[in-house]
């Protein structure tokens, strides 16, 4: 079975009565997590994006509260899950500034904790890839955002160090 196009979709939800619409929806959110999340998203936190990211800066805190002290494996799979988690929930609100806010809240976190100093190469390439990815990110963002975030950059590259073998 083939799949129909966007276009076709639009179509026949527009022929479509209200309630069709609305329990194709709720059975639409009842068949995946991520659904739901998305539509929670766009009816309660879409409105109050700094509150969004406050929240979610919090729970990537939360994520990586006592990492200084787990194994270097864990420190590793710790990492991806906080990278993970900030990839998914910055997808819903489609604007790069989120993205750029969590992974700049990640790199200082991972400066607290000791990650971003070199004594564990795994956790040093990581925050040196994600440093990469917010200066990839600034060209996308508004002119004065772009100043901020430069200058937040600034600070994050003088923490790397760069093993070469």
């Amino acid at each position: 079975m083939k799949a129909a196009t966007l276009h076709q979709i639009k179509k026949e939800l527009e022929t479509s009565s209200p309630q069709r619409v609305l329990s194709l929806l709720l059975r639409v959110i009842k068949s995946k997590t991520e659904n739901k999340e998305l539509i929670s998203y766009l009816l309660f936190d879409e409105d109050n994006l700094s509150g969004y990211i406050a929240d979610l800066r919090e729970d990537v805190s939360e994520l990586l509260k006592d990492i200084k002290y787990l194994p270097p494996y864990q420190v590793k799979r710790s990492l991806r899950k906080a990278l993970k988690f900030i990839t998914k929930y910055a997808k819903y609100t489609g604007a790069k500034e989120t993205e750029a806010e969590l992974l700049v809240h990640l790199c200082k976190l991972m400066q607290t904790q000791g990650l971003a100093s070199g004594s564990n190469k795994m956790a040093n390439s990581i925050y040196a890839k994600q440093v990469e990815k917010i200066e990839k990110l600034i060209p996308y963002l508004h002119e004065e955002l772009q100043f901020d975030y430069k200058e937040e950059l600034v600070v994050l590259k003088k923490s790397i160090k760069i093993n070469y073998y």
